[in-house]
């Protein structure tokens, strides 16, 4: 019995665990039956209920102190083009276009092709051959009509009579390799048109061969295809201002579209069609008295 009441018995050390409230009622009894002044609870409950708000209510977040970036100024389609317009109006000679075309940032395609394809063949030819845009082998060397395609060209043209690199001047339409040999959208060709435009006019040539469908359609302003543009010929107008061929009398260029060697190279069937152009186009130059430099020269 004994035991059992020892080991009902809390330890001696314990202390009862009493709230604040409880202390502090208990203080003011003792105070009150000694005679003093109870004392003002009100600040314990205060203080007892902000603590409970405390706990029930937590802090608001604080917002984290952000800031802005700095805004990076984008370049409009519009105002690329309207650069492209300006820069090119401006440039009096061949050189002064290739600077100002290397040092054009409106167009996205230069950032991802490792060279500039201006022009290639020679400088003052009177016969101008003018591609699409430049291919994986332009962008290696920085000129027009290189690799496969640039040799199927090279036959092609002496098939006529027409050395490539001695008789004609080159150009591309789009002077940047679009990456992985892609398409040019309507943009790039918008921002590229001007430059093009102008090198035609400094280079003065009496004859162009547009050579694809975009490049057609581009110099032309038609939205027509390249079959249907390639059974007609056209008089493009030269301005004669400044530029290897200025001088000439004539202020157009006999002009022609021709199937692009790489979509000869994919359907071959329709080089027969290629070379029924090709042949026209030799009688034009031949009835108009270009003479041909080039080993190629066609006779009679």
């Amino acid at each position: 019995m004994v035991q059992t009441l020892l080991q009902d018995r809390p330890p001696m050390h314990a202390r009862p665990s009493i709230s604040v409230e409880t202390a502090a009622q208990a203080l003011a009894q003792w105070w009150e039956m000694a005679g003093l002044d109870p004392i003002d609870l009100s600040h314990v409950h205060r203080l007892r209920a902000q603590a409970l708000k405390r706990t029930i209510e937590p802090s608001p977040p604080v917002a984290p102190k952000i800031t802005p970036a700095r805004a990076t100024p984008v370049r409009k389609p519009v105002d690329a083009l309207a650069q492209a317009h300006a820069l090119a109006a401006a440039c009096s000679s061949l050189d002064a276009l290739e600077k100002a075309l290397a040092g054009f940032d409106g167009c996205g395609l230069r950032a991802h092709a490792r060279n500039l394809v201006f022009a290639g063949g020679r400088a003052g030819a009177p016969i101008m051959v003018v591609a699409d845009a430049a291919g994986r082998d332009d962008d290696e060397v920085g000129l027009p009509f290189q690799g496969l395609e640039g040799e199927l060209m090279a036959r092609m043209l002496a098939s006529i009579g027409i050395d490539k690199d001695g008789d004609c001047y080159q150009a591309c339409l789009i002077p940047w390799r679009p990456p992985g040999g892609r398409q040019a959208t309507t943009e790039e060709i918008a921002v590229c048109r001007p430059f093009l435009m102008r090198h035609i006019a400094l280079a003065a040539p009496r004859a162009l061969l547009l050579v694809g469908g975009l490049t057609a359609q581009a110099v032309l302003g038609t939205s027509e295809s390249v079959m249907k543009l390639r059974t007609r010929s056209f008089d493009h107008p030269i301005d004669g201002e400044g530029g290897p061929g200025a001088g000439l009398q004539a202020n157009t260029a006999y002009t022609q579209c021709l199937l692009s060697p790489d979509y000869l190279m994919k359907r071959p069937r329709d080089k027969a069609a290629a070379w029924q152009d090709l042949c026209r186009f030799r009688d034009k130059i031949s009835a108009m008295g270009i003479a041909l430099t080039g080993k190629n020269r066609a006779k009679g």
